[in-house]
């Protein structure tokens, strides 16, 4: 994971693995140190032991896993200069887990992230109350004080415009204030839908929870960004889905009726788990609860699509896009459903009205992209190649478009599939995370089998979100006849597999 994080004059690098206090290096072995990194991502909420014990080891480690555990959490403590019976960092929850109590403080860019004393703050406030737009006439109308059940209050016209007046002061706002206002901006960055907008929602979730424990919109707000992370690939998957599960059982303790937590319990039963049953019971309970939420709607046909019940899922994602037209996720969520229904002319048909819409939308242009490879439509398949690559956010040296036009068209697809493989391993080797099933989709294109399964082994062992699509990725029927894709697909427990 890529987040640093500040404590008590301690520095904590997940990307590096490296503790220090001011700058220098505190030793501490590998996996008390991803206990610590576990714990101050999920603060202030408790980690349970059984959430540890998945987190810290792989399935069917034979150790005595509550020893281990214990003298993890020691040299944690150890390190700290902590001491159990008056906690400053680590504080043990009887016969529940552990919770990090120390004030941690997320670093962005280098830079603490300090959201209450500079004009950035504000802008970054107004632009979020810009884009709440109508309830942020309804509450200004009132007086700034009111607002609907359970809606973030926005900041009196000083704190929205900035005043230095305020600005620094205790006074400025009360602690339940800065929680609203902490949650407005998460609400921000969390649409942008990138891996910084992510980060940057965590750390403005964190900073309500903070302030404001008992929020169960911060927590659900966690659970959404850590599960959107993983699902991405923005961060390796059980880095995300571990906290992103902690987080939603602790909104729904405070909250029972919070769609957005029962939304994400049911991702993580699916994604993780492969608990299909418990992950069904979730989304259609927070439909029951949030019956006009677009994305509930669109992960209900998600989690539809993953059973094989096509045309029950394409109408779940026609209601998100019914709800929310104007969104590029929903449109092309639904082209890519289409395809995974086989409904091949609607899929194309579809993925063209979504580039009409959005034309520079990545996802639309790389999921049509792997339409045409799949259907055998070479030149259609290589112009939404070459298009996807021109404006794929994670390679901004792709160089000028003709440039890349002649060299693509002069490679033809069996090439550019193998300059990808190439390009993906060399990612995985050096250290950086490289999605496993993408690799697996490059060597299927090929139809080379034997070199594809062991990629699969990978995704399955990382809990990659497209595993849920297994049984019924078009772009793996060059592997489904083997035994060791079968032995797969029945280890994810699919209704209807032997």
């Amino acid at each position: 994971m890529s987040r640093r994080y500040r404590f008590d004059g301690f520095e904590l690098d997940g990307e590096t693995g490296t503790l220090s206090r001011q700058g220098e290096p505190v030793p501490l072995q590998d996996l008390p140190l991803r206990l610590l990194i576990v714990l101050a991502q999920a603060a202030p909420a408790t980690v349970s032991r059984e959430t540890l014990y998945e987190a810290l080891w792989p399935p069917g480690t034979h150790l005595d896993l509550d020893a281990s555990l214990n003298t993890a959490v020691a040299r944690v403590r150890e390190a700290l200069g902590d001491d159990a019976s008056s906690p400053r960092f680590v504080a043990t929850v009887p016969r529940k887990g552990y919770r990090f109590v120390a004030t941690v403080e997320p670093v962005l860019d280098g830079r603490p992230d300090r959201r209450w004393v500079s004009r950035a703050v504000a802008a970054a406030v107004a632009l979020a109350l810009v884009i709440a737009g109508t309830w942020w006439a309804l509450a200004w109308s009132r007086g700034v004080s009111g607002g609907a059940p359970g809606a973030a209050s926005a900041p009196g016209p000083a704190a929205a415009s900035g005043d230095p007046t305020r600005e620094g002061t205790s006074d400025w706002t009360s602690g339940k204030d800065r929680a609203r206002e902490s949650l407005l901006i998460a609400r921000h960055f969390s649409e942008r839908r990138s891996r910084d907008g992510l980060e940057r929602a965590i750390a403005a979730y964190q900073s309500a929870a903070a302030v404001e424990p008992d929020s169960a919109e911060a927590y659900s707000g966690l659970a959404a960004s850590y599960t959107l992370l993983g699902i991405y690939d923005y961060w390796r998957p059980r880095e995300a889905f571990g906290p992103a599960e902690i987080m939603a059982r602790r909104a729904l303790e405070l909250d029972p009726e919070s769609a957005e937590a029962h939304l994400a319990m049911g991702l993580v039963a699916a994604i993780v788990h492969w608990d299909w049953s418990t992950a069904d019971a979730e989304v259609e309970r927070a439909l029951e609860l949030r019956p006009d939420s677009a994305y509930a709607w669109l992960w209900r046909g998600a989690l539809l699509t993953a059973l094989g019940r096509h045309d029950e899922a394409i109408a779940s994602i026609r209601r998100a896009l019914a709800i929310d037209p104007a969104s590029p996720v929903v449109n092309t969520a639904l082209a890519w459903h289409l395809f995974l229904a086989r409904r091949d002319d609607e899929a194309i048909a579809q993925s063209r009205h979504t580039i009409d819409l959005f034309p520079d939308y990545y996802d639309a242009w790389d999921n049509l992209k792997w339409i045409e490879i799949t259907l055998g439509h070479d030149p259609d398949a290589l112009e939404a190649w070459i298009r996807a690559d021109q404006l794929d956010p994670a390679d901004d040296d792709r160089g000028d478009g003709e440039e890349l036009r002649r060299t693509y068209e002069g490679m033809g697809l069996e090439a550019l599939h193998r300059a990808a493989i190439k390009e993906k391993l060399a990612r995985w080797q050096t250290g950086n995370y490289q999605s496993p099933y993408d690799v697996v989709l490059e060597y299927a294109a090929l139809g080379e089998v034997d070199e594809a399964i062991p990629w699969l082994e990978r995704s399955f062992a990382e809990r990659e979100t497209d595993l849920t699509g297994l049984a019924i990725d078009p772009r793996l029927d060059a592997l489904r006849g083997d035994p060791r894709f079968q032995a797969l697909l029945a280890r994810m427990d699919f209704p209807g597999t032997p």
